[in-house]
């Protein structure tokens, strides 16, 4: 009898022993799988904001949207600034957005520029370089206030499908484009 009390309590030791073996197996391996899982999406997501830098004086909603910690309110809050103040002097002036704290500056500050080029040339003779709306390019349109990369792609696009433009009112068509931008930009462009 002596031995079956043994011969049951080393079986129940073992029985405990496995039962905790097995859960502290599987607790294991579903942190481990969760944090590979983890770092894979962050090198994915890193990769994503790292291909295209970003200019602060150009960027339009969704662009700044794209940048990390960067929802609607904030991307909004970065477009009001710009207006309100000009463009940007240095990536640092973002610490003055609403919303923009240290900690967010520096999450996106790699992913960020400020472009230093004026918005609108102007020739020897203090006069405006007006802007050919149906022969310019991406670039030249870009330099246009508040015409960034993506509302010039929108521009090209619309004149390739519609053709020339023939009226500063046709621009109003133009995904993105409002009477607000118009406005900005009519003194800008010629025909």
């Amino acid at each position: 009898m002596f031995y079956g009390e043994i011969l049951n309590s080393k079986i129940k030791y073992f029985k405990e022993f496995i039962i905790i073996f097995t859960l502290f197996i599987l607790i294991s391996t579903v942190i481990f799988h969760e944090k590979q899982y983890n770092n894979v999406n962050s090198k994915e997501i890193k990769r994503d904001y790292e291909s295209q830098i970003i200019d602060l004086n150009k960027a339009d909603l969704e662009q700044l949207m794209s940048l990390p910690g960067i929802g609607t309110v904030k991307a909004k809050a970065i477009i009001s600034y710009r207006q309100a103040h000009g463009n940007f002097n240095s990536i640092d002036d973002l610490i003055n957005v609403t919303g923009i704290g240290p900690s967010t500056l520096e999450k996106i500050r790699d992913y960020v520029t400020v472009s230093k080029t004026n918005e609108v040339q102007i020739n020897m003779n203090n006069e405006l370089k007006k802007i050919n709306i149906n022969k310019a390019d991406e670039k030249q349109l870009e330099k246009l206030p508040g015409i960034g990369p993506t509302k010039a792609k929108r521009i090209i696009e619309y004149r390739e499908k519609n053709g020339k433009f023939n009226s500063l009112n046709e621009l109003l068509n133009v995904n993105g484009i409002g009477p607000k931008t118009l406005e900005k930009i009519k003194n800008y462009l010629a025909f």
